[in-house]
């Protein structure tokens, strides 16, 4: 079985039984089907930044289409196209994995929806009093995407080092295969998933939708765990000062790794 067959039967879920609007209105029902974390994410976060499907369509650079498909659960995203549409709206995803889920992003609630707010507006106030660009993906960080299908993995690292891991599903799987000791093929066979898949998906190749990763996860019993923050840039800044000037960029970085290794370990 291969990658495509792999994928079979992820590709499209169940319907959601909430807005962005009503989220805001206090609403808290709980999404129906499987596999509608990237609803709720996205939900959450335009509730949270109080922008329409087609603000958020337009500030991604994709078709509206592709917006509501995830929030009406027809379409099942890969979570780095998740975290490029909320980029583009000062959000960014946190990912990773624990024995149980994070209840704020079972269905989407007006507590989870109001803690992104006020998390975004503390971060916009301070940059604002300090003259700080606004919070989001500075111009020219981000890879080009087209709008259709999977949008790149989000690179970090800054100059030559800088990379994308792979994307999220290859972070997470490389990482908790690792953490619970689980064989690539024992992963794969109790997911019902081919080692072909699971192997493109670790190095890269093919990034699956979401709800493959939570079903990966599950077959090393655990969950993934997904929550919305303020997009963080540090990296992003120091690649661009890495490109405006690379021989200062490496100055520094040897200086930073002469004095780790003549640092003195205090105990």
């Amino acid at each position: 079985m291969g990658v495509e067959q792999g994928l079979a039967g992820f590709a499209k879920i169940g319907g959601m039984a909430t807005t962005a609007t009503e989220a805001g209105r206090g609403a808290a029902r709980r999404p129906l089907g499987g596999g509608v974390t990237a609803a709720v994410l996205v939900l959450t976060a335009r509730a949270a930044r109080r922008v329409s499907a087609a603000a958020l369509a337009q500030a991604a650079g994709c078709e509206l289409s592709m917006v509501a498909d995830i929030e009406e659960g027809r379409l099942d995203p890969t979570l780095d196209t998740v975290e490029r549409l909320v980029n583009a709206i000062g959000l960014e995803v946190r990912a990773g994995a624990h024995t149980k889920p994070n209840p704020a992003y079972e269905g989407v609630t007006a507590s989870e929806v109001e803690r992104v707010r006020a998390a975004f507006e503390d971060v916009q106030g301070f940059k604002e009093a300090y003259g700080i660009r606004p919070v989001g993906p500075p111009p020219g960080v981000q890879p080009e995407w087209d709008g259709l299908g999977s949008a790149p993995p989000r690179p970090f690292g800054a100059g030559p080092t800088r990379r994308d891991g792979g994307g999220w599903g290859a972070i997470l799987l490389r990482g908790e295969r690792a953490l619970t000791n689980t064989a690539l093929n024992h992963a794969a066979s109790t997911a019902g998933i081919s080692d072909e898949c699971v192997g493109r998906i670790e190095d890269g190749t093919f990034r699956p939708p979401v709800s493959m990763v939570e079903i990966l996860l599950a077959a090393m019993g655990r969950c993934l765990q997904v929550r919305l923050e303020p997009y963080d840039d540090h990296d992003d800044v120091l690649h661009l000062r890495a490109l405006a000037d690379p021989e200062r960029y490496q100055r520094r970085l040897a200086n930073g790794e002469r004095a780790f290794a003549t640092a003195v370990a205090l105990d």
